[in-house]
C-alpha cells in the first residue's frame, strides 16, 4: 500500500545527511515523499550576503530533493539559529500534517543537541500532539494522527537506536544528494563523515555495507 512520508530538517541538508538512503528506499517502493526544511540556513557561512545563501541553499536542497526523487519540497523559512519557533509556526506544521496526512514522518532525534535540531524535533513532537486532536481550528479541522515517527542523526550520534536501515544499495545515491549543497561541503567534508558513519553502523549492525540509525520517537516499522 502506497504511504505518504513526511521528512522535517531544520536546515536544507539535514534531511538527506540524516535519513536520504531510507528515503531513497521508501521512494523506490513507490510511496510518496515530501521534504519540510523549517530554515534556509543563512547562518551556514559566513563568506556569502544572507539573504544571498539563503537562496542559494534553497535552490541546493530542491536539486538535493530531485536526487532523491522527493515529490514535494516544502520551506518555512523561519530564522536559522533561533532560540524558539512562534505558535504561529506550529500552526503551520499542524496544517501540514493535517492537510498532507502523512503516514510515517522523519524528524531530527532526541538524542541531537544541536540547538536547531533541538528546537525543531521538539516542534515537530508539539505539531504531532496538537494535529491529532480537536484543537487549533486555524490549521484546519482534518485531525490526524501519525503512527510512525522516526528521529534521525546528524550533528549527534544515536546512543541508543531503535531500527537500522541497510542503504548499501542507494548509498551512492544519498551521496550525490549530500554533494548537492556545495555551499556546505565545500567548508566541511560532510560526504566524508557521511560515508564514515554509515559504515559504521552497517559493520556494527551486521545488515549491510552501510546503513542509516532511528530513534522511533513513536511505535511502528517501516516495511
Amino acid at each position: 500500500m502506497k504511504k505518504k512520508i513526511l521528512a522535517i530538517g531544520a536546515h536544507p541538508d539535514d534531511i538527506e545527511i540524516g535519513c536520504g538512503g531510507t528515503l531513497s528506499i521508501l521512494k523506490d517502493q513507490g510511496h510518496e515523499l515530501t521534504h519540510l526544511i523549517v530554515t534556509s540556513g543563512e547562518e551556514g557561512g559566513y563568506s556569502t550576503n544572507k539573504i544571498e545563501l539563503a537562496q542559494q541553499r534553497e535552490i541546493e536542497a530542491r536539486n538535493a530533493a530531485r536526487v532523491l526523487k522527493a515529490d514535494n519540497v516544502l520551506f518555512f523559512n523561519e530564522a536559522d539559529g533561533a532560540n524558539n519557533f512562534s505558535k504561529q509556526t506550529k500552526i503551520r506544521l499542524i496544517s501540514v500534517i493535517r492537510k498532507l496526512q502523512p503516514d510515517i514522518i522523519f524528524t531530527h532525534a532526541k538524542s541531537d543537541h544541536f540547538p536547531d535540531h533541538q528546537l525543531v524535533h521538539k516542534l515537530t513532537k508539539a505539531a504531532l500532539l496538537a494535529a491529532a486532536g480537536p484543537w487549533y481550528s486555524d490549521a484546519g479541522t482534518d485531525v490526524h494522527q501519525v503512527n510512525e515517527v522516526y528521529g534521525y542523526e546528524v550533528w549527534n550520534p544515536i546512543s541508543e537506536y531503535q531500527v537500522a536501515m541497510n542503504i548499501t544499495e542507494v548509498m551512492e545515491r544519498k551521496i550525490a544528494a549530500i554533494q548537492q549543497h556545495r555551499s556546505q561541503i565545500n567548508d566541511v567534508d560532510y560526504v566524508e563523515a557521511v560515508r564514515g558513519l554509515a559504515k559504521y553502523r552497517g559493520v556494527m549492525s551486521m545488515i549491510g555495507l552501510y546503513a542509516e540509525v532511528f530513534e522511533v520517537l513513536r511505535i511502528g516499522g517501516i516495511q
